[in-house]
């Protein structure tokens, strides 16, 4: 487990410290600049303790019970209770977040049906231009294929 320093900061060195640290996370605009990032700054085990707090705090706020969570991620039930109390208590981060995820993958859906639909109904032609709804139709089933 992590550990801090056993000498104590002055408050003001540490909301500086806090500062710094913010300013450095918003300075991240990309996936890539996001892992490169951390995988400098964090341990291997830094990284997969946050990773697993997150995804817990998502299970949990999706309805996923304790067993379900802990079979999945390999967390024992202390940590998922800690991340629930967290989310029930003083958890204001965490459904910003959350929210914001949760948002993004309905509109994703919303998007995949509507291109879906139109795939499907204009690849059916054979009129001119059908061909080409075909043909990104068949790139899409193909992407789809390729992630599973």
């Amino acid at each position: 487990m992590p550990q801090v320093s056993k000498y104590q900061l002055s408050k003001q060195v540490e909301e500086e410290v806090k500062s710094v640290f913010a300013e450095t996370l918003s300075l991240l605009s990309t996936r890539e600049d996001i892992f490169a990032f951390f995988d400098d700054f964090l341990t291997p085990t830094e990284r997969i303790m946050l990773s697993k707090r997150i995804t817990i705090a998502m299970m949990l706020k999706k309805g996923y019970n304790y067993e379900i969570i802990k079979d999945i991620l390999k967390v024992s039930q202390a940590t998922i209770a800690s991340v629930n109390l967290k989310l029930k208590y003083t958890g204001k981060g965490y459904h910003q977040v959350l929210d914001r995820i949760l948002t993004q993958q309905k509109i994703n859906k919303v998007f995949d049906k509507i291109e879906n639909f139109i795939l499907d109904n204009l690849s059916r032609g054979r009129g001119k231009g059908s061909g080409f709804w075909q043909e990104l139709k068949r790139k899409k089933q193909s992407q789809k294929s390729s992630m599973i």
